[in-house]
């Protein structure tokens, strides 16, 4: 079965404000979105890790994902909010983004390839991942896509048995194209044991051809490592 659309809400909180935001967002926005969405299928968050006490943890992203039931809610994601029961809520939510909160995005995206190996104890997207994202100059696009694909991806994530499963999605109605990939792992030591694994001695030659074929395609790119802090439901 092909898995769902999603959209993909990015963003920063001042860190005063992250308990009392969170608390907002977890135990009424995305509660009350749920019940008055039924084109929103679950809906996990996410907190990014890996950077101790450093300047970037300090002003650190959270994701959150909305799996969608099919692209007809893609359609209709603008109106989710402004429904009745969620106007007020959103209203509040309007206050934050204005007040408090960097670095917003919220992006619908579309499946476009997903790796053999999946999860065997659970949905997907409810454990620690690497998330990639990826700009490309449009006219190589398509090119380094089908290699990655075909030939990068499959041999990387048969290097790293650490990654419980892989998906990629690509934007829906954006000017410049978003590719993402998920690199999803049981758990934090695995997805530590993960990253290591990307730069073993024998994965030089596949990681130097990656970097040939990548920079003169890139125009933006990104790598980000998530750990689950909410989902709902299951």
């Amino acid at each position: 079965m092909e898995p769902n659309p999603i959209m993909l809400i990015t963003l920063s909180v001042a860190p005063e404000k992250e308990g009392e935001f969170n608390d907002f967002y977890q135990h009424k926005f995305l509660p009350g979105i749920l019940a008055s969405a039924p084109e929103v299928l679950s809906i996990r968050r996410y907190e990014e890790m890996n950077f101790g006490s450093s300047l970037r943890w300090y002003n650190k992203q959270y994701v959150t994902i909305y799996e969608l039931a099919n692209k007809d809610a893609i359609a209709n994601a603008d109106e989710i909010f402004q429904r009745k029961g969620m106007q007020d809520l959103t209203r509040e939510f309007q206050s934050w983004k204005t007040n408090d909160l960097k670095h917003f995005s919220r992006i619908s995206y579309t499946p476009r390839w997903e790796h053999q190996r999946i999860p065997v104890d659970g949905h997907f997207g409810s454990r620690p991942f690497l998330l990639w994202s990826l700009e490309m100059k449009p006219e190589l696009d398509d090119q380094f896509q089908s290699w990655y694909e075909t030939e990068y991806l499959p041999l990387q994530i048969a290097d790293i048995p650490s990654f419980a499963a892989c998906r990629r999605y690509s934007s829906v109605g954006r000017e410049k194209v978003r590719h993402l990939t998920i690199f999803e792992a049981a758990d934090e030591t695995a997805l530590q044991k993960a990253l290591g694994g990307l730069r073993s001695l024998h994965r030089v030659a596949q990681n130097r051809e990656w970097k040939r074929r990548l920079t003169p395609a890139v125009d933006w790119h990104d790598a980000t490592s998530f750990s689950c802090i909410y989902r709902r439901p299951g």
